[in-house]
């Protein structure tokens, strides 16, 4: 879809089509009808977890209250936003249009339902009801279990081949007898390999230094290409001298343990390798704080840790081959493999499902309004429209760090969005979404992407050992998902991914681009945290900004990042000053709550009206708020890794959320957000 469009961001159609959802909802709700193409407003609900969605609970409910709700045309949420706008979508779909979860005290007996069970829900993750902890823990270990058995047996084929072939003696391979048959073995010749690589390397190195004399060493072109030439080189010259030397490491480890006398010696000496790489790691993430995962000795301390950890592990798949232990069963776990591989849904088998199943049990609730699960099962997404409620905006981030494009490689990913009209990004192009994935896409899988904050290969995890390993043993929120460019158009459904293809992708970083037939979805947050991309790119006239993302230092990175990247994407200026949000004193409040501010575009001279709310304590809220701050000093921060909220955890976030809420529209009217 490539239709130009006024706006120079977003298809016409698209545009076109949302607008068109737009004034039917106006009409729905009974307010001016307008003109959406310029007094769109827009609301923004962050990242953040279950803290994001229980504050923005609170905001709703303000919202609701001055009058203001019904005026938001689109609802752009990431993450835990998306966990309670999602539920607000659902809701005022299938409950003829009232607003779920009350406003007032008095409304309590008529919807407190909704409200009593999501704040009994705030453990969402392990809800009750026979789904407890070890329901978490089995469900995290048949994803790891699951994997382990079908990738686990290709790498200890690989060890088998490779050790196994037989060509004729390398005579360099280090540390081995000449007799040895390892000399002759692939695995002597992949370290051969490497070793030709290094020294085409330092010739290259040589021969640069020598042509840097003169006129064409200086072309900046030629420069270029060998630099990337020479990187290239390295790369996969340390990497088979890496994999080559599996053999001479483990060999000269069982000699030097003489280990025909003490055997256990040498498993301790390996599994000390892997020891090694745990304390290196340990020491990276000593003092870890969010943005600072990849920098500096951490980072080295970090990729080195878990390097030797991995490598451990193969001289552990190495031992085994070596002694025979895996051949009279490996044939029957290859044919297991193969099995599960074809069989096993990569996305139903992680963690992912789990996450799934638990979000929408908690925030789509089908017994509150007498429905059958299958209402909220397959609560499909382009039957969300000609709804009550706001157009949401349901914000991914779709992986492309082997992306030929530099800025979507560099940033790790784009904007990958799911919505009632059209799911896609500007990297894979748009598709409606009544046409995409065998008319499937329903709400609770996509809430659930858009919340799947732990994954491989993120701004977090891109450290390629750490991505290994998470991949390895499944640790993973993420989901693949068909590429809007490729539509299946035969055998649709066995149109899912190939285990083998995607695992390794994911294991190696390979593949992730927005060329395959399949691209890996994550959390929105990894792309953009605050929601507001897509808000700007549509140049709304009014947005909303509810920024209840962790943030105990202040140092509003999630908004910088935002104004970075419009600015790069859209050439939109945004203009915010956030000094009244930063605590001040020995009781850590904040002068307001919620600043406003504008954005100004390149080239017309209409202008967005910004209000950027942040969660933090002021004057004038009630007591039981600051108690709870008083016993737990990290509010309203506390980490996103905490999604097992109890109830004086769910009030105090949900009643902050209202009482700024009402702050933000203290004449209970419209007229007090234009003021």
């Amino acid at each position: 879809m490539s239709a130009k469009s006024k706006n120079p961001y977003l298809p016409e159609k698209i545009l076109k089509d949302e607008h068109d959802e737009i004034r039917l909802r106006r009409a729905k709700v009974q307010v001016d009808l307008g003109n959406p193409e310029k007094d769109a407003i827009g609301l923004a609900l962050s990242g953040g977890g279950i803290r994001s969605a229980t504050f923005n609970l609170g905001l709703l409910q303000a919202l609701q209250r001055c009058g203001l709700l019904k005026h938001i045309d689109y609802l752009s949420t990431v993450s835990g936003g998306g966990y309670i706008g999602s539920s607000l979508a659902w809701f005022l779909k299938n409950g003829n249009g009232e607003f779920p979860y009350g406003t007032k005290r008095s409304d309590y007996e008529k919807r407190g339902d909704v409200l009593s069970w999501l704040r009994d829900h705030g453990s969402y993750i392990t809800p009750g009801n026979g789904l407890n902890m070890w329901s978490l823990v089995a469900a995290v270990l048949t994803g790891t279990g699951i994997n382990l058995l079908i990738l686990i047996p290709m790498f200890l084929l690989f060890i088998q081949l490779t050790a196994s072939i037989s060509l004729w003696p390398v005579p360099f391979y280090p540390l081995l007898s000449e007799t040895d048959p390892v000399r002759s073995s692939l695995f002597a010749w992949i370290y051969s390999l490497g070793l030709l690589l290094l020294t085409i390397f330092v010739a290259v190195m040589i021969l640069y230094g020598i042509l840097s004399a003169t006129n064409f060493g200086r072309n900046v072109l030629f420069q270029r290409k060998m630099r990337c030439g020479m990187g290239r080189t390295l790369m996969f010259a340390i990497f088979f001298l890496v994999v080559g030397s599996l053999p001479a490491v483990y060999h000269s480890l069982n000699l030097l343990l003489d280990s025909e006398k003490f055997t256990s010696l040498l498993e301790w000496a390996m599994s000390g390798v892997s020891v090694t790489g745990i304390i290196s790691f340990l020491a990276g993430m000593r003092g870890r704080k969010r943005g600072n995962e990849t920098q500096g000795l951490r980072s080295f301390l970090l990729s080195l840790g878990l390097s030797l950890l991995i490598y451990g592990l193969f001289l552990w798949g190495y031992h085994l081959v070596a002694h025979n232990y895996v051949m009279p069963w490996l044939y029957w776990a290859l044919a297991l493999s193969i099995v599960l591989a074809v069989f096993a849904n990569v996305n139903h088998v992680s963690m992912h499902r789990y996450y799934r199943n638990r979000l929408m049990e908690a925030y789509l609730p089908h017994e509150l309004l007498n429905l059958p699960l299958k209402d909220s099962d397959q609560a499909l997404l382009k039957d969300m429209k000609n709804s009550h409620a706001p157009y949401q905006i349901l914000n991914t981030n779709i992986q492309l760090l082997g992306s030929s494009v530099s800025k979507w490689s560099e940033r790790g990913g784009d904007n990958f969005i799911f919505s009632a009209c059209y799911c896609g990004s500007v990297s894979t192009d748009y598709v409606k979404t009544e046409e995409y994935v065998g008319k499937q896409s329903n709400l609770a899988t996509s809430l659930a992407i858009s919340g799947a904050a732990v994954d491989p290969n993120t701004y977090a995890t891109r450290s390629r050992p750490l991505s290994f390993l998470m991949t390895l043993l499944n640790v993973r929120l993420g989901y693949w998902i068909r590429n809007p460019k490729h539509p299946a158009r035969i055998l649709r459904g066995l149109s899912r991914p190939w285990w083998y293809w995607y695992m390794f992708a994911e294991l190696f970083g390979g593949g992730l681009n927005e060329k395959r037939p399949h691209v890996h979805l994550s959390d929105g947050g990894h792309f953009e945290n605050l929601g507001a991309y897509e808000l700007i790119r549509r140049r709304c006239k009014y947005i909303i900004i509810a920024d209840a993302a962790a943030d105990d230092e202040w140092t509003f990175g999630d908004l910088a990042k935002l104004i970075e990247m419009v600015r790069i994407d859209f050439g939109a200026q945004v203009h915010l000053n956030v000094d009244p949000l930063k605590p001040q004193g020995t009781e850590r409040r904040s002068e307001r709550a919620f600043v406003r501010g504008h954005i100004e575009y390149p080239d017309t001279q209409e202008q967005s009206q910004l209000i950027y709310v942040k969660t933090t304590l002021i004057d004038g809220l009630p007591e039981d708020i600051y108690a709870y701050h008083r016993v737990n000093p990290s509010f309203p921060d506390q980490t996103t890794a905490d999604q097992f909220f109890d109830e004086p955890q769910f009030e105090a976030y949900r009643e902050l959320g209202y009482h700024i809420g009402r702050n933000l529209c203290p004449d209970e009217e419209w007229g007090g957000f234009k003021a």
